[in-house]
This record gives structure tokens, sequence and C-alpha cells, in this order.
């Protein structure tokens, strides 16, 4: 093995790291870990149990990452956001449990002055957040499956929500080539259809489905069935899938107004 893990990193348990991987003094990694060839892991880094990462994977900065994740080759994560007019890059990214990424992925941290810019923002980033302060953290919940090539910026939250989980392994569905820009809601049980590109500051509802190539450009409600740029109503495939309740349904659509930015139409 050609590693080089710098005194200071700690390593659990039965943890397995490929050739020429770096994992810089201060990381954590957690028991039952697989790290392939030629991955970067930074000082800040905290990755949990059991998770996979793949050849080539970049941790860079302050990430954080739960149980169970499959993070596949050349994924980039945590590199300093983009947004003009923002200079102070100190954010981080937190990535919960039993998520799927795939290749070539790209999820920026947080930037950590809203609070002076944007403060009207910090209750939308709130949002089904434990109590604690977040507003320089882009989130990924539990249960999402990112397919290759998408791109997550700063400040988005993907995969919160408070509708039970599906049957299925996944909640949350982001195909290959999607864009998020910054500040985006992607709500729980979502599944965003190959080349989407949402708008910064666009929220989309729990359950909301999106076709292929579509470009969000409003806050899309709850269960939306978003084609051709257009709403068509509820997506009943979504309804089924998470076994809602008319009263749930009507309950996700009235409480949408507490997920929004305000800065957007609806469609």
């Amino acid at each position: 093995m050609f590693e080089i893990i710098e005194n200071g990193a700690q390593l659990g348990t039965d943890v397995k790291v490929g050739h020429y991987t770096i994992i810089k003094k201060g990381a954590k990694i957690g028991k039952n870990t697989t790290i392939g060839d030629y991955a970067y892991i930074d000082s800040n880094v905290v990755i949990g149990e059991n998770n996979y990462i793949g050849t080539g994977v970049y941790l860079k900065g302050n990430v954080q990452i739960g149980n169970n994740n499959h993070i596949l080759d050349k994924t980039v994560i945590g590199l300093s956001s983009k947004h003009i007019g923002y200079h102070f890059y100190k954010g981080r990214v937190i990535i919960g449990d039993n998520n799927f990424i795939g290749n070539d992925c790209a999820i920026d941290c947080g930037n950590n002055h809203l609070s002076d810019k944007h403060p009207e923002l910090l209750p939308y980033l709130s949002v089904d957040l434990p109590n604690g302060d977040y507003e320089d953290a882009t989130i990924i919940g539990n249960r999402c499956y990112i397919l290759n090539n998408v791109s997550i910026h700063h400040n988005c939250r993907v995969g919160l929500g408070n509708i039970p989980s599906c049957a299925s392994e996944y909640d949350t569905v982001i195909c290959s080539g999607c864009c998020l820009n910054g500040f985006v809601q992607l709500r729980k049980g979502c599944e965003l259809g190959s080349g989407t590109y949402v708008r910064e500051f666009a929220s989309i509802g729990e359950g909301a489905y999106t076709a292929m190539m579509s470009h969000i450009v409003k806050d899309v409600p709850p269960l939306a069935f978003i084609l051709d740029n257009k709403n068509k109503g509820n997506y009943e495939k979504f309804i089924q899938k998470f076994n809602l309740s008319a009263k749930q349904v009507h309950s996700l659509q009235a409480n949408f107004s507490d997920k929004k930015s305000d800065r957007l139409k609806c469609y």
C-alpha cells in the first residue's frame, strides 16, 4: 500500500484505504469504511461508519458524512461556494445516512455570511432542522439517490421533510446531469428528471416530479407534476409511493408556504 495517513488522523476498526490516498491529520473515519485509490480526505472531514468512498473522491474542508453512504468515483464535496458578491467561504457540508451519490458529482460548501446579507433567509434555511446554527451548511438528508454529474451548490437543502419514508430504498431522487443553484430546497420525496436545472432560491415541495430537461424558475408545490415547464397537477404516482392519505396531501400543500423563501412565484 502507498497511502499517506498523517499522524493525528483517526481511523476506526476495519477501515480499508486504497493506493495513493491522502488522509490529513484531524480527519475522523468510522469503522467498516472503505476508501478507494487516489482519494483525498481533508483535516476537518468526519466520516461515519459503513461508508464506501470511491476512487478519486475529494473531500475538502469541513465535511460531515453519516453512516451507510455510497459515494462513487471522482465526486468532489466541500469546495468553496460560488456566488457573485460573496467572498467568505468558510461553510460546510452535512450529509446524512443511507445515501447514494454517483460519479463526478460536485457538492459545494455553504456560505457563512447570510446573517449579514440575507437575514430573511434564515427561517427558510432552518425548516425541519434541529436547534442550532446551520446557516453556513449545504445539507443532504437521508435516503437520497443522486446520480452522475449532479451539481449541488451552496446552502442547498436536499431530502428534508416530514413525510414518512417510502417502501423503496430511497425517498428523494436526482437523476444525471441536474444542477441545483444556491439556496434551493428540494424537499423529501422529490424526483428530478435528467438534466433538470433549478434556479437559486427555488423551493420544490415534497413528492414533486420534474420531467427531463426541466428549467425550474418558480417554486413547485408538493406533489406537483412539472412537464414542459408547466404544472400538470398532482402526481398520483408519488401519492401512492408514500401511501399518503387525502388529509396528509392537504396538510403538505397547506403548509408549503413555511418552506418557501418568498422570492419566487409558484407554478
